[in-house]
């Protein structure tokens, strides 16, 4: 979501949406690829076909979209298939503020996850 740049992160998502930019970020590092890809089960989707892209967006749907959305008080949405952040914003100055946090938190979050100790 991050990705839509400013004025369109908030924009609700579907799983669809996002499968492609989530399988190429796992996919364009070899240690990310070896860190969530490397069961048996999951050696199938290094590569982008039709059945990876159900397989991607089912992960997605499962976490983080379920995840994330259901945790009481969440911030998250997960309904008919759509994501969406619930969140009011007041104006583009707190927008910007509120997606410039975000995204460095999660920017963060994943180099915990991916590159540390890489």
């Amino acid at each position: 979501m991050l990705e839509r740049g400013e004025v369109h992160w908030m924009d609700p998502i579907t799983p669809g949406e996002i499968a492609r930019f989530f399988h190429t970020y796992l996919t364009e590092k070899e240690y990310r690829k070896r860190k969530d890809f490397s069961d048996k089960d999951k050696l199938a989707l290094w590569e982008w076909n039709e059945k990876t892209a159900t397989r991607i967006e089912k992960l997605i749907i499962d976490m983080p979209m379920s995840m994330w959305s259901g945790v009481k008080g969440s911030m998250m949405r997960f309904e008919d298939g759509v994501f969406s952040l619930n969140v009011k914003v007041q104006d583009t100055e707190e927008q910007a503020v509120l997606y410039r946090w975000t995204r460095e938190i999660c920017l963060y979050r994943l180099h915990g996850y991916f590159e540390r100790g890489h």
